[in-house]
């Protein structure tokens, strides 16, 4: 059996103090919200807590599907580097970004570059468009699972939180898909935004999420995860090869009760049974904002 753990919307704090020339641009109404409540949401406590309950469960692997940072100081992309590390090691973690973590545009070496070694393919030539140094789509080969890393994370204007992808990601991800299909892989497709079309508001919307719906149609993969939303949800999308589970997970730092879902993660418990794939889910979070973390719910996806 194979375990995948899946965190999101980390949304670490504390916000590092920008200097003026930095707050000239959309991160002014970023830095207010988060002084007005976002600072209260986002506790670095409840994080650390439900991490530890994640190591506790012993996952072979872990997922990230971006919004490490708020407003992309590049004092941010620091501190979530040094957490990154603290979770675990590029072959052990995965990364995907977020909108926030392009909330504006950031030089490379001063932004996703940091995080660039869990942002990579593992023995393959799929190619994409290029953030710097990291490719998307990007594949991770882990034993009998694969892992598919797409970047909907483009700078917006304000009071928007869209996201899309590139042509060149849509363009290679089908194929991308089959080969993995025909090589006999467990298919986990991980982005930020959500990527079925009406699963938000137009402001947060994947622009393109039709086309990427009907190229997950054509190709098939066996899970999809996301975040964004900062909720628990689950679809399930039809393909040419099956069934594929859509699954959105709450924002893993959420400690006040309101609007949003309490902080949550959620295991992948997939195994290979004969000709088909097995794959339980089990969520873990807080019940209420003083804790602790528990099981939540187990949901059979497949088999």
């Amino acid at each position: 059996m194979f375990t995948l753990a899946h965190v999101s919307d980390v949304h670490l704090g504390p916000l590092p103090r920008p200097h003026l020339g930095q707050l000239m641009s959309k991160r002014l109404l970023g830095y207010l919200n988060w002084h007005r409540g976002r600072k209260e949401l986002y506790q670095r406590d409840t994080l650390d807590a439900l991490i530890a309950d994640m190591r506790a469960q012993a996952p072979d692997h872990i997922a990230v599907t971006g919004d490490l940072v708020n407003i992309a100081l590049p004092a941010e992309f620091e501190l979530a580097r040094d957490w990154l590390q603290d979770l675990g090691p590029p072959d052990r973690v995965t990364v995907v970004p977020g909108n926030h973590d392009a909330y504006v545009p950031v030089p490379d070496a001063q932004g996703l570059g940091h995080w660039s070694e869990y942002m990579r393919g593992c023995g393959d030539a799929a190619t994409a468009t290029m953030v710097g140094s990291t490719r998307f789509p990007f594949v991770r080969r882990l034993g009998p699972i694969a892992l598919i890393g797409l970047s909907s994370a483009i700078p917006t204007a304000p009071f928007m939180a869209s996201g899309a992808l590139d042509a060149a990601q849509l363009g290679s991800l089908p194929a991308i898909l089959s080969e993995l299909h025909e090589a006999g892989r467990f298919r986990v497709v991980l982005i930020h935004h959500p990527p079925l079309p009406g699963q938000t508001g137009w402001r947060r919307a994947l622009r393109n999420a039709p086309a990427l719906r009907d190229a997950l149609q054509r190709a098939g993969a066996e899970l999809v995860l996301f975040g964004h939303n900062h909720m628990q949800s689950l679809d399930v999308l039809e393909t040419a090869h099956g069934a594929a589970p859509v699954v959105g997970v709450p924002s893993a730092s959420t400690g006040l009760s309101g609007r949003h879902p309490l902080a949550r993660y959620n295991l992948f418990h997939i195994e290979r049974a004969g000709a088909r794939w097995s794959c339980e889910m089990t969520g873990r979070g807080y019940r209420s904002p003083d804790g602790p973390v528990d099981q939540i719910e187990r949901i059979q996806l497949s088999s």
